[in-house]
């Protein structure tokens, strides 16, 4: 034995050594908790990808539904948003609990909880577990695409209790119907099937009118007791029950073994979440699922591999391409029948995801990245857009439990096919889908918002969205001009000459809200006139007089990008463009405004990376023959705004657009627009990276890359010189393709410069 000790000291530096070498996986370099403080608004979700369920703890009652410096739980729901402001969801609350002393008095608390401590907490890809301090019970949750599951292990010698809440949260959800008397809670039920079964359903109100949640729960263990309360009062010996505040308690009675549930969740009905339940989960061994859901996530996360050691950009980079991957979010059940925006069931042959999406953050680099990496679930969400189109006369602007909410701007929908369509992502009837699209561009109205909610009329009418007629006008407008630019380049990819003609001619609007004499895009009065006074520094958040939406007018006014060398034309040309884009850094930090809106964050000067409008910003200097100048400002935000700690985010993920662009950008390209199958060359931050896709291989190689060495000196594609700042989608996605970059400390002024070089705006695809 000694001798056996001894060589197993002797060994022990050469073990760890061989440990301290041994590659981590790409899972094993995600930090969930990144972004649950300050604006990120993530939740550390135990979830699939693109899955349905998003089970996670609950510490507060709106947005993601959980914050790093709370210190309470209330439970445990399968449906989140996490990364995202607003409300809604948290649906099918469970929460373990040991002989609470209310449990015999006939009523039920408001609110039960635990503290929690963040030293007892652990959350990996598919798997958190807590150590709730008032009780002393260990929870775990793990979950499928469709299914959560639970395992609660209890303290000795006391109950064992689970309480089922279907009222949580919906009392403090953002509600758009007025009604009098209006509870969040339209109807719920909840059954006792058996000793081991129940099942239930909510629909509410809200930030999406009537969603629609059903549960099938299975446990276990035997249910020993079983007690149901409304408006928190016991319903004397009711083993059912229907109304707006309703919840369960089930007793398994004392023994030394943790309660499992596994419980499936489905948008349609309880048979559907039972179907779910028995496709995905048929086992009760936690582990084994547990097992099951990180080996897929490794799976997902190693489409891209990097080369480099360990480094803390490394572990960002892996999270931010988990948290891109929850999104968008399947809304169908294993037998494909989902519930749409007219609260209808249809069958499907496809995943519909529709659960969260929302374009207006992601068309921008979330959506281009998955049609990279996943063509397939591309090809289904154009297929999701175009049903709901077909049911509700509008393609999405943002959907919310399959339901339209119009929380956003914009039509947005339009950058995210001629994209795919672009890419060769095409499996799915594309004329309707055009058709689609120039009806979706033209309407103004939608179903349960009965008044002009976007403008489109005025749009038409005027040439652009006038300020005395609609809030957020200028960013109404602009947005609608690049939407325009995207059905023109879908039109010309069809072979449409005449709605070529007239998209992008519309995209050209832009033009009418920008003032020469202040060079920066204004209000404007439908009479003609500007709105006075200005103010580049103000906002007053979706007031009246605001006539930017989430930004100002620093940050708006940039947003051209299909016509930069146009946009530059109105300036005065590139110099002084140049100049203006220059000082959106280096200006004041500070909005005015009486409701500065709270999204703006992230700010250096008056470019703000905490929301989307400006993400593009950055990569407009490849446009005017500057590329050194963004390479610098990128390498900036992705060193500086990005971390692996819980206040690592400056602004909310938005269905993973913040993690995205850094995802991107790490890489060294990014999506600056859509419809052309054009990327903008950067500062890549890797030394190796390869990128698998469905042709082959992407190596990227930039073997002096390093927080200094930041600045591009020249690049080649497959051993030969490429001098131009852009790349082809077809080019590096082709097949096994390797793109080298030779970092410097210092710019290359001379590289990627020339008007031949640069990536084509509008205005040059008019002249020729």
């Amino acid at each position: 034995m000694k001798r056996i000790l001894l060589l197993l000291f002797m060994l022990s530096p050469l073990l760890l050594v061989a440990q301290e070498n041994t590659p981590q996986r790409p899972v094993e370099l995600v930090r969930p908790m990144m972004g649950t403080t300050n604006n990120g608004y993530v939740a550390p979700v135990a979830a699939a990808p693109f899955g349905m369920v998003e089970l996670c703890p609950d510490t507060f009652f709106s947005a993601s539904g959980y914050l790093y410096e709370h210190s309470y739980i209330y439970g445990f729901s399968h449906t989140h948003k996490s990364g995202m402001g607003g409300t809604d969801f948290q649906d099918i609350m469970f929460f373990p609990l040991t002989d609470p002393a209310w449990l015999d008095s006939g009523s039920c608390p408001d609110r039960v909880a635990s503290r929690f401590s963040h030293d007892k907490e652990y959350v990996e890809p598919g798997y958190y577990r807590v150590s709730l301090l008032d009780t002393n019970i260990e929870a775990e949750l793990t979950a499928t695409q469709c299914c959560g599951m639970h395992r609660y292990n209890y303290p000795e010698g006391g109950g064992r209790q689970v309480i089922i809440d279907l009222r949580h949260g919906s009392e403090h959800a953002c509600t758009i119907i007025p009604e009098e008397d209006f509870d969040t809670v339209r109807l719920s039920h909840i059954k006792l099937i058996n000793k081991r079964t129940i099942c239930g359903y909510r629909i509410t109100n809200g930030w999406a009118p009537e969603q629609h949640a059903y549960f099938y729960a299975e446990f276990s263990e035997p249910i020993v007791g079983c007690k149901i309360f409304s408006c928190d009062s016991l319903l004397e010996g009711a083993t059912s029950a229907d109304g707006t505040k309703l919840k369960m308690v089930l007793d398994f009675g004392e023994a030394d073994r943790a309660v499992v549930a596994r419980v499936g969740i489905s948008p349609v009905s309880c048979e559907g979440a039972r179907k779910n339940l028995k496709a995905e989960i048929r086992t009760w061994d936690f582990d084994e699922v547990r097992r099951a859901t990180y080996s897929l996530w490794n799976d997902t996360l190693s489409a891209i591999e990097i080369g480099d050691a360990t480094t803390p950009q490394k572990e960002v980079f892996y999270t931010c391409l988990y948290f891109a991957h929850l999104y968008p979010q399947l809304y169908s059940d294993v037998t494909g029948h989902y519930r749409s925006s007219d609260s209808k069931v249809y069958k499907g042959r496809f995943n519909y995801y529709g659960g969260v999406f929302s374009p207006w953050d992601t068309f921008r680099t979330q959506i281009p990245l998955m049609n990279i990496l996943h063509p397939e679930v591309t090809n289904d969400l154009v297929k999701t857009m175009l049903e709901h189109y077909r049911h509700c006369g509008q393609l999405p602007i943002w959907l919310l439990a399959g339901v339209e909410t119009m929380c956003m701007i914009g039509y947005n929908s339009m950058p995210v096919i001629a994209d795919a369509y672009s890419k060769g992502i095409r499996d799915y009837d594309a004329e309707a889908v055009f058709e689609a699209m120039k009806a979706s561009a033209n309407r103004d109205t939608f179903g349960y918002f009965l008044r002009d909610f976007r403008g489109a009329r005025y749009y038409n009418q005027y040439g652009y969205v006038p300020c005395d007629k609609e809030i957020t006008s200028v960013s109404k407008t602009l947005e609608y001009c690049y939407a325009d630019w995207c059905i023109a380049q879908m039109a010309r990819m069809l072979g449409r000459d005449d709605d070529y003609k007239l998209y992008i001619e519309r995209a050209a609007r832009y033009k009418n809200l920008f003032d020469k004499s202040i060079n920066f895009m204004r209000g404007r009065l439908s009479d003609g006139s500007w709105r006075t006074p200005f103010d580049p520094f103000y906002s007053n958040h979706y007031q009246p007089d605001d006539d930017f939406c989430e930004g100002t007018s620093w940050q708006w006014s940039f947003f051209v990008p299909h016509d930069i060398a146009g946009l530059a034309e109105l300036y005065g040309g590139e110099d002084i463009f140049a100049e203006k884009l220059d000082s959106l850094f280096t200006v004041s930090s500070e909005l005015h405004g009486p409701n500065p809106a709270p999204d703006i964050t992230g700010r250096i000067g008056q470019y703000a990376h905490g929301n989307e409008p400006g993400h593009h910003t950055l990569y407009i200097y490849n446009y005017i023959g500057q590329p050194w100048k963004g390479q610098k400002r990128i390498s900036d935000v992705l060193y500086t705004l990005y971390s692996t700690k819980p206040y690592g985010m400056c602004g909310n993920d938005d269905g993973g657009q913040m993690s995205a662009w850094y995802v991107m950008s790490a890489m060294g390209f990014y999506p600056m627009t859509h419809g052309q199958g054009v990327y903008c060359i950067g500062s890549p931050m890797f030394k190796e990276l390869k990128l698998k896709h469905r042709n082959g291989t992407l190596t990227i190689l930039a073997p002096n890359a390093s927080r200094e060495n930041c600045y591009v000196q020249s690049v080649t594609l497959n051993g030969k010189p490429y001098n131009r700042n852009w790349l082809a989608h077809d080019e590096i996605f082709s097949g096994d393709n390797t793109l080298c970059f030779d970092m410097g400390a210092e710019p290359n002024l001379s590289w990627g410069v020339a008007p031949e070089a640069r990536p084509q705006s509008m205005l040059h695809e008019l002249t020729h």
